[in-house]
């Protein structure tokens, strides 16, 4: 069985924008509501509650605080009402939304019947009639039309997630009965790029699987969508809800997810569907499961450390030793592991299929994770003090990274006295943006830096320098591609990365900049003679790192054992290329 995720599945740019808000909220506030749920998936509010942010339908119970105005919008007469309480108003209204509010009431304001196309009770519509100046009806078919009485003045408008082929048919007929009508269009432009994928995902699955809460309207229209293209469809909340033994039955299965849907629940349906394929194919499954184990316990990146670490020192101008290459696999493999595990709160968000593999060997991983790192820094005592001195840094900083620097009771007694105060950040990893760069740099020193020092006398040269910098840049890529991936998650929990603080799209191009920079720097400093030969070969892996984000920006490879199969590879082909370079 073959899963087709569509490129457009989980949140928009409303949704999106809603979850910054309360989230960086809840750093703030110490009582926060929304006004009715945020968004419409039961998962997400769950774990705002956890967050201790209140869902309230009315003000009865709030006396101070902040209130979020969910992505719906609410009426100019609620608005007011939480004004008059003296609360703060936090508007994570859906900018289209918002857009749309301001359509209807320019024209109540001239007098202007409103006629809104949508599901009447819905949050969103329950808003917008607000602005009508209680000359507003809501129609939900080409039926509803002959309903409506005579009038002069019409402003037509749709819900922002409306059906866009039902809009249409529906404001034709309007048209027909109110010539001089003005009629906006007003559905998303993410709903209807939704649709159409889903319309053209259609021809090519044999079934659809739709991921999201069964009360958001957007999530049920796809499911309505699909199933007017005529495959089976299936709209769940979770994977729990997937039924094994019909899904099973379809070679090529789709997977969208409504706007509301948070990545890490298309993820786990995409997880799940993964197991059922297993399951049917045993030869396959063994394949499968012994691929799992390989990446999943950091063999695969360790390996991959051992290559680059080859590969680099021909680039160096060092001899190549297999030591070296021990150490960097077992120092990497002992702190992916060890870091993994600690770091538990955010893999359960981003790597779902990840957790439940360290739940499962987390002793025995642990174990061989400490004497993994034991052994490396005992190997690169027979490097000299120098090895071993940037070995056991790079360990402590390691092992450290996920570690409080000041716990929380020692916090709560030391502010007791007004001490501590200004210390917002209790571990490495809290500190914005930190994660790639220490990573990067972890990579950088034992790759380049622990053989260059128990090998080279005469101090660092530029050949060492060039090195270095391209591992940190390689590395850094990596990193912060992963913090794409895992963006919605790391909101979640706190962290602080690139993509959260400048945005995915930006991102990317950051990333495509810094390739486009490695590749310009090997190819001047091998031409000018600074770096050998290899140089111009080494501009091989830039292009393949550059071939795997375009992948990744096309979603071919965004997730799971694939995507860190094919990103992972570019050290190993670092290693090949070197070796191919040193004997032919």
């Amino acid at each position: 069985m073959q899963v087709k995720l569509a490129n457009t599945a989980g949140f928009c740019m409303g949704v999106k924008r809603a979850m910054d808000i309360v989230l960086d909220a809840v750093e703030e506030e110490k009582e926060l509501y929304t006004y009715g749920p945020l968004i419409h998936n039961p998962q997400v509010i769950e774990m705002l509650e956890s967050k201790n942010v209140k869902v309230i339908k009315n003000l009865d119970s709030v006396q101070s605080g902040t209130v979020v105005i969910r992505t719906h919008g609410i009426t100019p007469a609620v608005r007011q009402e939480i004004k008059s309480k003296g609360v703060k108003i936090n508007d994570a209204t859906c900018p289209l939304v918002a857009r749309v509010q301001s359509i209807i009431k320019k024209h109540a304001n001239k007098g202007y019947y409103t006629v809104i196309i949508g599901d009447e009770g819905h949050a969103e519509i329950v808003g917008l009639m607000g602005f009508t100046s209680g000359k507003g009806f809501v129609i939900g078919s080409v039926e509803d039309v002959e309903k409506l009485p005579p009038m002069d003045k019409v402003c037509v408008v749709g819900q922002t997630t409306l059906d866009v082929s039902k809009y249409k048919e529906v404001t034709k007929r309007l048209k027909e009965k109110y010539p001089d009508c003005v009629i906006a269009e007003t559905i998303c432009d993410a709903t209807e790029d939704r649709q159409g994928e889903v319309l053209r995902l259609a021809k090519e699955v044999d079934a659809m699987i739709v991921v999201g809460g069964k009360n958001s309207a957007n999530t049920t229209r796809l499911a309505k969508v699909s199933e007017s293209a005529g495959i089976p469809t299936f709209l769940i909340e979770t994977e729990a809800e997937l039924d094994e033994s019909r899904i099973s039955r379809f070679n090529i299965v789709g997977v969208t997810a409504g706007a509301s849907t948070p990545n890490w629940m298309i993820m786990r349906v995409v997880k799940r569907l993964e197991e059922i394929e297993k399951r049917s194919r045993k030869g396959f499954q063994k394949l499968y499961n012994a691929a799992e184990f390989f990446i999943r316990s950091n063999l695969y990146i360790a390996l991959g450390a051992a290559f680059l670490t080859y590969g680099i020192s021909y680039l160096s101008g060092i001899e190549p030793s297999v030591y070296f290459m021990v150490v960097s696999f077992l120092y990497f493999f002992s702190m992916y592991n060890i870091n993994h595990i600690a770091d538990k709160d955010s893999m359960r968000l981003n790597e779902p299929d990840r957790i439940e593999f360290y739940e499962r060997n987390r002793d025995i991983l642990l174990k061989i994770g400490v004497t993994a790192s034991l052994l490396s820094l005992l190997i690169s005592v027979f490097f000299g003090f120098t090895s071993f001195l940037l070995m056991f840094i790079s360990i402590c900083l390691g092992i450290a990274y996920s570690v409080k620097i000041f716990p929380s009771y020692i916090l709560k007694y030391t502010c007791a006295f007004g001490f501590l105060k200004g210390i917002k950040y209790q571990r490495l990893k809290d500190i914005p943006a930190s994660k790639d760069i220490f990573v990067a740099l972890a990579w950088a020193t034992v790759c380049v830096l622990v053989p260059a020092s128990a090998k080279v006398w005469g101090g660092i040269n530029f050949s060492i320098m060039a090195s270095f910098v391209f591992v940190f840049l390689v590395s850094y890529i990596r990193s912060v591609l992963f913090d794409i991936r895992d963006i919605q998650g790391d909101r979640f929990v706190g962290r602080e990365t690139i993509p959260i603080l400048i945005g995915k799209e930006k991102t990317k191009i950051f990333l495509l900049a810094i390739s486009g920079l490695a590749a310009i720097g090997l190819f001047i400093f091998s031409r000018i003679g600074w770096l050998s030969s290899l140089g111009y070969l080494l501009i091989i892996p830039i292009g393949y790192t550059i071939f795997y984000l375009y992948l990744y920006h096309k979603r071919i490879i965004s997730q799971g054992l694939s995507c860190e199969a094919v990103v992972d590879g570019k050290f190993i082909l670092t290693g090949v290329i070197a070796f191919i370079w040193a004997h032919i």
